[in-house]
């Protein structure tokens, strides 16, 4: 049992109907046509939240009409109908077995709650963005739960409510819950009286649920910072008058966590016909970063250590000036990749880590048998500082050099402030914090890369985006306000399928590369992504500067071989661009840095992309 120290309880409001006293029946709820409309009228009333921790055996389903258990699911995602429907559907059904004794189990209905606390505001459509339901609530009044009964089971219905039936909410986080928590009452403390019957209709349904008159004797509880694995089982009705019939129930704001990311923070996409997961990315704010903030640094590195990337907020004062030095190197791609491919491929790839690479010279995002979509050109910081960049004469001018010296220079500070906060958060002093191998003075293969990915209409569905892999740098910061960006969380979370990250306006990605975890001793993560044709009839546009330790920097890497850092780049850039089939021989730690991936690659083969229509005039 926690001591009363160690709980959360919550002073908070709760909403409850505001009766207008004067007879009049609550407002029908309508739910269908994508649409959830919910005009009932509601009063917030003073509450404070009982946390139940470490007290959850005290609750059951008969005695206070709710009970918490600890349950495993092999469902993560709940992206997938046929999945929840299947596997899951099956998952519940012998719980509540296992819990109540019940002799039949069926499942009418499940609701995945993805949005925001708002998601009632979003109009048409809003039940696509179903969030918490912040007013306290039955789902099933008395009357309703027999409605339900004889619909479920119109030709058993007169024989079934002669027993004894319940019906019961399976409550799961899909992932720890701080925002927006669910609460339950104490059925003895509501007495019937307080319930008003409410007509729900749901499609061709219409039924019966309970609203709330306010009483300051209702007792709420909650459990703090529930998991996927904490079920909270809401008995919405029970036939049996001997025990507690039913529980009140409602989401509610937690003050200490009003600024968090709504509660369920995994969105998905349409992509390629399918649900796609939009993975969430912590954010760093520069500014703070930069002023060596304690709970900033701390937050950069809990995001390298458990996910290897972030997004970096580049909107105050500190980062305008990188915003700006992107925006006029957006303008220089613009006039270079606009060029003949002689003019742009005038010099070649000069080395590995400078020049130009066409279109098709590595593997392509979706494996064998496929290349790249885009076209590069990589500029070396080490020849920018020295006044000697190896370039395209078309953009060899004082105008255009001035900005890649600014652009880098720029880059080159944000990624040391980072690399600097985060040998603070890990307690290195003198020659072993990192910046002290990524001295400006020392050569590396430290590169400002800008992209170019065609529509898919220009280069065919064999030339697509750009392969699943680990970056080989130290630290990436990535520009991009366009979708196409994919990553693949790390750790436990290895089993999720690659997603999408949403772009953030006047902010950057920021990438662990192979160099930077294996300088950790394996303690930070690196960031397993690709990028692929999100809109396949767009130009795509990317600014990567990629920071590289100093070419002779010793480490250890993800095989157990000491190799030097430029070692390790000159490695894996030819792994990069050899044939697939090459790259099926070679160890997964060369392309992937030693990150592993507990589950499938795809929860499906991906073919390569196939766009819906392509005009060819012949």
């Amino acid at each position: 049992m926690g001591s009363n120290n160690e709980k959360h309880h919550v002073q908070t409001t709760l909403n409850y109907w505001d009766d207008p006293k004067d007879g009049s029946l609550p407002t029908p709820i309508f739910i269908g046509k994508g649409r959830v409309t919910n005009e009932r009228p509601h009063k917030a009333h003073e509450f404070t939240i009982t946390d139940l921790s470490g007290d959850e055996d005290k609750y059951t389903l008969d005695s206070h009409g709710f009970q918490y258990v600890r349950h495993e699911s092999v469902e993560k995602l709940f992206t997938d109908e046929q999945a929840i429907q299947a596997a899951y559907y099956e998952e519940c059904k012998r719980l509540i077995k296992d819990v109540t004794g019940a002799s039949q189990v069926h499942i009418f209905n499940h609701k995945v709650r993805r949005g925001p606390t708002q998601w009632h505001h979003l109009g048409l459509k809003n039940l696509k963005n179903r969030g918490p339901v912040t007013r306290t609530h039955v789902d099933q009044s008395y009357k309703g739960a027999e409605l339900r009964l004889r619909w479920e089971f119109p030709e058993q219905g007169d024989e079934l409510v002669k027993k004894r039936y319940q019906i019961i909410n399976i409550w799961r986080p899909i992932e720890t819950i701080l925002k927006d928590p669910i609460a339950v009452a104490d059925s003895n403390s509501v007495p019937d009286e307080d319930l008003v019957g409410a007509v729900m209709v749901e499609d061709d349904f219409h039924g019966e649920s309970w609203v709330v008159r306010h009483s300051n004797a209702h007792k709420w509880y909650f459990k703090y910072a529930m998991t996927p694995a904490d079920v909270l089982l809401i008995k919405c009705f029970d036939s049996d008058t001997k025990v507690a019939r039913r529980a009140l129930h409602s989401a509610f704001e937690d003050p200490a966590y009003r600024d968090e990311q709504s509660r369920q923070s995994i969105e998905t996409v349409e992509w390629q016909g399918k649900q796609v997961p939009v993975w969430p990315m912590p954010v760093v704010n520069y500014s703070l970063l930069l002023s060596q903030d304690p709970e900033e640094v701390q937050k950069v590195v809990n995001a390298c250590l458990n996910e290897g990337y972030f997004q970096l907020d580049l909107d105050n004062i500190d980062g305008r000036g990188v915003l700006h030095d992107r925006a006029e190197v957006e303008k220089l791609m613009d006039r270079f990749f606009s060029q003949p491919l002689e003019a742009k491929n005038e010099l070649g790839l000069v080395d590995s880590h400078l020049g130009y690479e066409p279109m098709g010279s590595r593997t392509g995002a979706f494996g064998p048998g496929t290349k790249d979509g885009y076209e590069m050109l990589k500029v070396s910081r080490d020849e920018i500082q020295l006044g000697s960049p190896r370039v395209p004469e078309v953009i060899k001018n004082s105008g255009d050099l001035g900005v890649l010296e600014k652009a880098i220079g720029s880059c080159n500070t944000v990624t040391k402030v980072i690399l600097s906060a985060l040998s603070t958060g890990m307690g290195l002093t003198g020659k072993d914090r990192y910046e002290n191998s990524h001295r400006n003075d020392r050569p590396s293969t430290t590169t400002l890369s800008m992209m170019h990915y065609l529509p898919v209409s220009e280069t065919g569905p064999s030339k697509v985006g750009h392969q699943k892999h680990t970056d080989i740098s130290s630290l990436t910061l990535l520009f991009s306000d366009q979708w196409g960006l994919q990553i693949r969380p790390p750790g436990e979370c290895g089993a999720r399928e690659m997603g999408f990250v949403a772009p953030r306006p006047k902010a950057a990605f920021v990438h662990v590369g192979d160099s930077l975890r294996f300088a950790s001793g394996m303690k930070f993560q690196s960031c397993i992504h690709r990028v692929v044709p999100f809109n396949p009839d767009e130009h795509r546009y990317s600014i990567a500067y990629f920071l590289r330790a100093e070419d002779d920097t010793m480490f250890m890497d993800s095989e157990g071989r000491y190799t030097t850092a430029r070692e390790w780049h000159d490695e894996k850039f030819k792994a990069f661009t050899d044939p697939w089939k090459w790259q099926a021989m070679a160890p997964k730690s060369m392309i992937l840095g030693g990150m592993t991936e507990a589950g499938a690659d795809d929860p499906e083969p991906i073919t390569a992309f196939q766009p819906k229509e392509i005009d060819i005039e012949a």
